[in-house]
């Protein structure tokens, strides 16, 4: 706390730490979301500064600030979340405000969206680097708006994930690969069902027929909802 005005930086130790960097294997965006959701609520209630983007602070070593320490044990974030109100978040369709982690979640929903759109054009991108650089750009674009920007190193982090998993995976190319290891059994048990279902229709059909021998074949269409040839199949069968 500054003495002279009483102006101060308040930190809550947490017992397991959240990762917020994009490219790092282990980040999953639940967590990151769930964090960033706390970080903006306690934010609000304390009302701190929503400028402050974290990167330095005050040294607590040093005789001019007074340092208290109120709690020892560590947090979890569940315990600070029982005083917050995060409804407001739990929508994960909605993007978070800008201001603190929301900056991370906010660049990577937007970022990963648009790369899910701009991967579908057919020639635009040679290889995956252009790609990549392409994703980039527009993460390092959506990062200039906020009202405090995040470091270059988070953008690129982000735009290089992005790109590279949507590169991989919904690529002309990785689609193919997608499906060929996922595909195949899924496929093959997909048209088994389909098979039985439209045997079993054809076998309705055909005691309906029997039942009402009156009845056309585009009448009885109507009763399955189906069309006239689906009958006529049924029935040559």
């Amino acid at each position: 706390m500054n003495l002279n005005n009483g102006h101060s930086h308040l930190f809550y130790g947490l017992k397991v730490s959240v990762i917020k960097c994009i490219e790092n294997p282990k980040v999953h965006q639940k967590p990151l979301r769930y964090a960033a959701s706390i970080d903006i609520a306690l934010s609000l209630k304390l009302n701190a500064d929503p400028g402050y983007a974290g990167f330095i602070c005050k040294n607590p070593l040093h005789k001019h600030w007074n340092v208290q320490v109120w709690q020892r044990e560590l947090y979890d974030l569940s315990w600070i979340a029982d005083y917050l109100d995060l409804e407001p978040y739990k929508d994960g369709r909605k993007h978070l405000p800008p201001v603190g982690l929301g900056r991370n979640c906010t660049m990577f929903e937007l970022t990963r969206r648009w790369a899910y759109t701009q991967i579908r054009k057919v020639g635009v991108y040679s290889n995956e680097a252009s790609f990549i650089e392409s994703v980039t750009n527009y993460a390092a674009g959506k990062n200039e708006a906020f009202p405090v920007p995040l470091p270059y190193p988070e953008v690129k982090a982000t735009g290089k994930s992005v790109g590279r998993w949507t590169w991989r995976n919904m690529s002309p190319e990785g689609f193919i690969e997608w499906c060929s290891r996922r595909g195949k059994a899924g496929n093959i048990k997909s048209v088994a069902v389909r098979q039985t279902k439209s045997a079993e229709r054809a076998d309705e059909i055909r005691a309906y027929k029997l039942v009402h021998p009156e009845m056309s074949n585009v009448k009885i269409a109507l009763v399955f909802g189906v069309d006239e040839k689906t009958v006529r199949r049924a029935l040559q069968g």
